[in-house]
């Protein structure tokens, strides 16, 4: 299992602890079901600017994450409302419920374009 801590969010991982979850939960004769789930934190910024997105991972996040830019491309929705929505989508079908967004530059722009571009790509 991939190590825990704040770096574990993939729709892969994020399936994987969730499993591991749901087998704590039936030793103690509990129902996952019945437990809520979330991604916590997950950094998004939607632009159709590539460089713009570029900018977002190169000088924002891979210097306080300390990650591969390859990998922050891979795992954050960063990017066309398009890939946004399929990188959320991603998660959802590992079993997320909900996903705490954190905005990076111009939250209230940010938190619009979300609203109006990507939520409509999403499915239910």
């Amino acid at each position: 299992m991939e190590e825990y801590g704040i770096w574990c969010s993939t729709p892969e991982g994020f399936a994987e602890s969730l499993a591991y979850l749901s087998e704590q939960l039936s030793r103690v004769g509990k129902q996952s079901e019945s437990f809520p789930n979330c991604i916590a934190t997950l950094w998004m910024y939607v632009t159709e600017d590539r460089s713009k997105a570029e900018e977002i991972l190169s000088t924002v996040l891979r210097p306080t994450l300390n990650r591969p830019l390859e990998e922050l491309r891979k795992r954050l929705p960063i990017g066309s409302p398009e890939m946004c929505a399929e990188k959320l989508m991603a998660y959802a079908a590992a079993g997320a419920q909900r996903v705490f967004l954190w905005p990076l530059d111009d939250e209230l722009e940010q938190l619009d374009l979300f609203y109006d571009r990507v939520v409509p790509l999403i499915e239910d």
